[in-house]
């Protein structure tokens, strides 16, 4: 190995992008000796580490589908998406094996199962539990199948898009779906790849920080595109605030992918210790899968400048639209505008295009290159925008056609017949000093109205935050229905690693 060559490092693992190259496709070789073929599903339930980008290539080597679910799934949870893609293979790591068998024996079908070793570097970068790094011996192992490969898998046309047939949706606010893509073509492959690579300032000499859980989509495809590109991946076992500081300063990182919740973490560190650490070298800090509020935002462009990028987009359409730094402090709020053909459309139900400023529900359209789509087990039913899909998102455009999200359709609360958009209350409680995190969200009313509303908070750390306090600072500046009649004061929200808030557990202990 040359200085030249590009790694994968996770804790104090650094493994060369050539060797990990070899191992997938030795792995690939493996999976197809044991029938793994074109467009079949392989459940993958791993830690972030270098072995998940390893299994992620090899599954698309051979043209099967990879399927990574959530590590807070439980078995249930798994067992709906064993049954929902008709997985072949399961591949798991140690922790999640009585989980998995769980799962594979309430589906009543014998899905073989693959043991993944945790090592003792990754569990002490995560700060788990060591003893799992003992293997349970009821199933073979990730090594047992690459070391019976002397030889990688040979080329196959046309396998990286047959991989691409199958990805599951986050399942915050429901059951997760399948999103059947259609095979795509090679020009569109190139040009989701050139895109995005160009939008995130990644290329061969990048070097990329992942933050976020390889599970879920974003941090995956752009941890794989960077594979593929050679780019130098640092991989973050489990998200820790000032760490995320310490390797950009150490591995000079040039680019990351972060949620809203973790640059108000970040925001969260005493000031002596952000400026222990030197990251002018990161260039791209992109973050999406949540709305981000003002407050929050604004704090992370006065630090991070030009490097924060955010874009807005789902599973089904792909990314929607982009916005920089200096384009948000023109649009405060705004998560941007569509870009290459995509666009975002508010209208009420019925399809009919509402006016600047009006709130209403968000139809999107992917770009002139994104595939089209079905949901696995799911009859279609054509929406009211021909072209256009909505995902349950509510907000409004601006007079230059710049987006801003209001919530989810499913999270409006109606007190009295008036909706109420949760993502502004969650601005301005976000907004009061010592404020780190917070959801707000609807609750039965004890009297005539239907609903009102309820907030959960989580103060910064050293901070002292009272519902007395958070309802004497509203008050004047939002109306006073929209001031929650229900204040707790929390520890953690339940999100998961992608930084969205599982509300309806919130909404749980009201009922």
């Amino acid at each position: 190995m040359t200085d030249a060559t590009p790694t994968i490092t996770c804790g104090a693992r650094v493994r060369p992008q050539p060797e990990a190259h070899r191992r997938a496709g030795r792995l690939a070789a493996a999976l197809v000796a044991r029938g793994i073929s074109r467009g079949e599903r392989v459940v993958v339930m791993l830690r972030n580490d270098i072995e998940f980008l390893e299994v992620s290539l090899a599954i698309a080597a051979c043209g099967a589908n990879p399927v990574p679910v959530n590590t807070r799934w439980q078995a249930t949870e798994v067992a709906h998406v064993l049954r929902d893609c008709g997985a072949r293979l399961v591949i798991a790591h140690t922790e999640f094996i009585g989980r998995i068998e769980r799962a594979v024996a309430s589906t009543g079908v014998d899905t073989p199962v693959l043991e993944v070793a945790m090592p003792a570097e990754m569990l002490g970068e995560g700060g788990f539990d060591r003893a799992l790094a003992k293997l349970t011996d009821r199933h073979p192992t990730l090594d047992d199948w690459i070391d019976a490969q002397p030889e990688p898998l040979g080329h196959l046309d046309g396998a990286i898009a047959d991989s691409l047939g199958l990805i599951y949706t986050s399942g915050t606010t429901g059951t997760p779906k399948g999103v059947a893509r259609e095979r795509m073509t090679p020009h569109q492959l190139l040009s989701i790849a050139g895109a995005t690579a160009q939008r995130i300032g990644l290329s061969p000499g990048a070097r990329m920080l992942v933050a976020g859980p390889l599970y879920h989509t974003s941090p995956n495809a752009l941890a794989v595109l960077a594979l593929r590109m050679g780019a130098d991946i640092t991989i973050m076992p489990r998200w820790h605030a000032e760490r995320f500081l310490q390797l950009i300063a150490e591995q000079r990182i040039t680019l990351a992918k972060v949620v809203p919740t973790m640059l108000s973490r970040l925001l969260s560190l005493p000031v002596a210790v952000r400026d222990r650490y030197d990251i002018s070298s990161l260039t791209h800090l992109i973050h999406s899968a949540a709305p981000c509020p003002p407050a929050v935002k604004r704090a992370a462009i006065d630090w991070f400048g030009d490097a924060l990028i955010e874009f807005y987009g789902c599973t089904e359409a792909g990314t929607i639209t982009w916005i920089g730094a200096r384009e948000w402090l023109a649009h405060p709020g705004s998560v941007g505008r569509g870009v290459d053909g995509s666009a975002a459309v508010v209208a009420d139900e019925h399809g009919i295009a509402l006016p600047t400023g009006e709130v209403g529900r968000v139809f999107v359209r992917g770009a002139d290159y994104w595939p089209n789509f079905t949901y696995l087990h799911q009859a279609e039913s054509p929406g009211p925008l021909p072209g256009f899909i909505t995902v349950g998102d509510t907000g409004y455009l601006d007079a230059d056609g710049y987006l801003y999200l209001t919530g989810r359709s499913s999270e409006i609360v109606i007190a009295g017949g008036v909706n109420i958009y949760p993502a502004e209350i969650e601005a301005a409680i976000s907004a009061l000093d010592g404020v780190e995190d917070v959801a707000a969200f609807g609750i039965p009313d004890p009297g005539d109205l239907g609903e009102t509303v309820a907030a959960h908070i989580v103060p910064r750390p050293g901070a002292t935050v009272t519902a007395a306090e958070v309802r004497a600072r509203l008050t004047g500046q939002l109306a006073d229905y929209k001031v929650p009649a229900e204040i707790r004061i929390v520890t953690e929200l339940p999100r998961d690693e992608s930084g969205k808030v599982y509300k309806r557990q919130l909404r749980a202990h009201y009922t």
